[in-house]
């Protein structure tokens, strides 16, 4: 796989079947090499603050608060929002 130009890389991601998606397959070897090639490596390497990794890890908190947020009650004498956690 190393000796693949990246643009061989990714046409060969494009014809990928449901077999090679499984743990160890021809995806998982595909994505690292890729993970050491620019731009994917800002891209996909989780070291990377602005890492698509990092951004879904993001998003999973702010759906966790979310859920939170959603539960909650607003007191009617002081008007205050209650939040139960």
């Amino acid at each position: 796989m190393e000796n693949k130009t990246t643009t061989e890389l990714l046409e060969m991601l494009r014809t990928l079947t449901d077999d090679d998606y499984d743990t160890g397959g021809k995806y998982e070897q595909i994505i690292e090499v890729l993970k050491d090639r620019e731009p994917f490596t800002n891209l996909l390497n989780d070291l990377y603050e602005a890492s698509l990794p990092r951004a879904w890890d993001a998003i999973e908190n702010l759906q966790e608060e979310v859920k939170l947020l959603k539960r909650h009650k607003h007191d009617e004498r002081s008007g205050d929002v209650l939040v139960r956690i």
